[in-house]
């Protein structure tokens, strides 16, 4: 009986190991995902377990999602960064030290003076001490612009791979998407109709801003449209008083647009993309309120028509807004033209209201610095804030773009209009 007992047992021996020999295929791949997520790699067939790794790896993904976007390269980000420079946390600082330069190297802001890198999560103290020695001052600036690079942790990506300076540059080497931007500002605030900022003439002139340039700039933008699709246009036939294109034309050129992050009942903020300021126009006087006063001044309505009993009716010049129905009620409180109501409100300058470091004011942001501290750019530009730096771009693009043969009597004809809003404008200041 013996015998046949260890004859079974030898059988079953076989069959199991057999099974387990067929089934081994089946188990292997699972046991390889195990060790992989554990962490541990299998001692022989590094190959074939490399391979089967990066099978894994791109099972539920695409490449992509091996290697994800660096931080750095996203311009969203890099302006979320920018936006944690508030003017209470970081004021006072020279240009090479702007948030622009801080947050190119990964830097956001978490109390006053104090930085914080949003991967590696180093802390960097970047306060500057009161000195009359300007040697003094001069070499902290230098030493805290160098440990932007420095300070992170050892194995931290930023100082080797910092966002593009284009980030914080206006693009004066792309005419076209200048003037692409250029409409799409001018766009949003025409939807704020009566609502944008009174501009005050003397600042206009400081500017060096003529009809002549303001009537150029107006054509340019029709021109644009013309050849933007007929879904686009309809959006920007919304504000179609003169006066509301002068005002935003002069707004967009100086780079701001209606905030979008608004909604559309919402009270009227206009922003700055580059600097991230936002400013409420309910702090300046508004054209509709000048408008009122420039009317009164002058004896004059808006359009005066017959009504169906032989009385005058006075419309608006620009079709009122549901934003500007839904607001006029806190205005009640005061007549436009009330004294408490002009005292209390100032005129909107459009370059003194961005940050002292935005480059649509600030000319130092940009420029390649050498190693002596010197910039190597072009005499002509660096004598030029931004703004007019795009001026300058906008109206050699139209003039270029202008045929020899152009109908002068529609430029006299717009030209016309905008003098008379200057002399308007004028007017209603000097009183």
């Amino acid at each position: 009986m013996a015998a046949p007992s260890e004859g079974q047992a030898f059988a079953a021996g076989v069959e199991k190991n057999w099974g387990a020999v067929i089934r081994s295929p089946e188990g292997t791949p699972q046991k390889v995902r195990q060790l992989i997520d554990e962490g541990i790699a299998p001692e022989e067939g590094g190959a074939e377990a490399k391979d089967t790794s990066a099978t894994f790896q791109s099972v539920n993904g695409s490449p992509q999602a091996e290697q994800p976007p660096l931080e750095s390269t996203s311009k969203e980000a890099f302006f979320s960064r920018v936006e944690t420079f508030s003017s209470l946390k970081w004021a006072g600082k020279p240009s090479e030290l702007s948030p622009l330069v801080c947050a190119k190297y990964g830097w956001v802001t978490v109390e006053c003076d104090m930085l914080k890198c949003s991967s590696c999560q180093a802390f960097l103290c970047a306060s500057l001490q009161p000195a009359f020695d300007f040697d003094r001052y001069k070499d902290r600036c230098a030493e805290l612009k160098k440990a932007l690079c420095t300070a992170h942790e050892k194995f931290c990506f930023w100082p080797d791979s910092p966002s593009p300076d284009r980030f914080g540059m206006l693009p004066l080497d792309e005419p076209a998407v200048l003037v692409s931007e250029f409409l799409d500002r001018f766009q949003s605030l025409c939807h704020l109709d009566l609502q944008l900022p009174s501009l005050r003439p003397e600042d206009l002139k400081t500017m060096c801003l003529t009809e002549d340039k303001i009537s150029l700039l107006l054509h340019l933008l029709e021109d644009e449209l013309d050849h933007r699709t007929d879904e686009r246009k309809a959006v920007s036939k919304l504000g179609s008083d003169i006066q509301v294109h002068v005002t935003a034309c002069v707004l967009s050129l100086c780079g701001w647009a209606c905030s979008s992050s608004l909604e559309p009942m919402q009270l009227s903020l206009i922003s700055c993309s580059q600097c991230t300021r936002k400013v409420g126009l309910w702090g300046f006087q508004q054209m509709e309120s000048s408008m009122t006063e420039l009317d009164a001044s002058f004896g004059l309505t808006s359009s005066p028509i017959q009504g169906p009993e032989g009385r005058a009716e006075r419309f608006p010049l620009v079709p009122e807004s549901p934003r500007r129905m839904m607001t006029r009620s806190q205005d009640a409180t005061f007549s436009p033209g009330s004294e408490q109501d002009t005292s209390s409100r100032s005129f909107f300058d459009p370059t003194s209201q961005h940050r002292d470091w935005c480059p649509w004011v600030n000319v130092a942001f940009g420029q390649d610095t050498r190693e002596d501290g010197r910039t190597e750019t072009d005499a002509s530009a660096a004598a030029e804030p931004g703004w007019k730096a795009v001026l300058n771009i906008l109206l050699a693009h139209k003039q270029s773009s202008q045929p020899a043969d152009t109908d002068s009597m529609s430029l006299s004809e717009k030209s016309r209009k905008v003098f008379r809003i200057f002399r308007q404008w004028e007017s209603l200041c000097s009183s």
